[in-house]
């Protein structure tokens, strides 16, 4: 008789062949839980798929010919999976301790008012990282127009997020919309609209790397994507006169920083840090304007809000 399966885990890899092994092996090594491994390779090009095959090949693996971006595979691996909780999992993140899927699984099914839940991320010399977010970016621009919202938490860190299958279902999943940043926050907002709220469980750790599948990108060109995602989520939860503050204060900030910057360039022009700052507040100022994928007229106006095709859970 086959286990039965409680908790489906879904990856989204690209180039995800040098932190791969340890993520898989830490999956493998749950305990008390039914767990499938499911991964869905976005055309990689380290061999990731085929590595993955020859060494895992009792995980169930999709390979995509092109990049479909990180939400529509997360899709992809959803309706494939069996399992009654989702867990979506960055190929770079890795559970310490043996029973921390069950936790995870657990608080889901002990409270039925919970959306979704997570852990507590941590770097792998120990230090916490930011897991959570008590508000939506650039929230305080909007003057409270997302309304009265269940629960503190208004987003959980997509690197490890669970929900129940159902719950997913209920809100068509993660929104295609969004390539790889912004749908994790996306996600969080329409769970909650729905009445549910977040948890983050402190007592589950787990070790995240993060930027794998970023490295080699310059500071700007990641800035670029990262507020590619956000201005569409404003632009989807957002009225048009909140957008507009927002461009503004983004201006306004990024053109500041950038005029100290450049005092600072004759001693400081060399360091990664300085480099850092000044490609993150360059991709600011630029998105504020316009510019860097941010169409002005786009932006300005409201985007479509996700309205998937009926979503099938898989149950064999």
């Amino acid at each position: 008789m086959r286990e039965s399966i409680e908790v489906s885990a879904i990856l989204v890899t690209y180039n995800s062949r040098p932190v791969l092994d340890g993520c898989l092996r830490s999956l493998q090594a749950q305990e008390g839980i039914g767990l499938e491994i499911l991964v869905i390779d976005n055309a990689s090009e380290d061999g990731t798929a085929d590595w993955l095959a020859e060494r895992f090949p009792e995980i169930r693996l999709w390979r995509n010919r092109e990049n479909v971006g990180f939400g529509r595979a997360c899709n992809q691996g959803m309706r494939e999976a069996r399992g009654e909780v989702l867990l979506f999992v960055n190929p770079d993140l890795r559970f310490p301790e043996p029973d921390a899927v069950a936790r995870l699984a657990g608080a889901l099914r002990a409270d039925p008012s919970l959306g979704a839940v997570g852990p507590a991320l941590y770097e792998e010399d120990g230090l916490r990282q930011p897991s959570t977010a008590r508000s939506y970016p650039n929230e305080r621009w909007t003057k409270g127009e997302l309304g009265p919202l269940p629960g503190e938490l208004a987003a959980l860190l997509g690197a490890c997020l669970a929900l129940r299958a159902e719950t997913a279902k209920s809100v068509g999943g993660f929104d295609e919309d969004f390539f790889l940043y912004g749908e994790d926050q996306d996600l969080c907002l329409r769970l909650r609209r729905k009445g549910l709220r977040l948890a983050c469980l402190s007592e589950v750790r787990a070790l995240h790397i993060g930027r794998h599948s970023e490295e080699g990108t310059s500071p700007r060109e990641y800035w670029r994507k990262k507020l590619q995602g956000e201005y569409l989520f404003y632009r989807k939860h957002y009225a048009a006169h909140s957008l507009r503050r927002i461009r503004i204060s983004q201006w306004v900030k990024s053109s500041w920083e950038l005029f100290l910057l450049a005092l600072c360039w004759p001693m400081a022009g060399r360091a990664s840090a300085w480099k850092e700052r000044w490609g993150k507040y360059a991709a600011i100022r630029a998105a504020a304007e316009g510019r860097g994928g941010v169409d002005p007229k786009e932006g300005i106006g409201p985007a479509t809000h996700w309205e998937p095709a009926v979503m099938e859970v898989n149950r064999e």
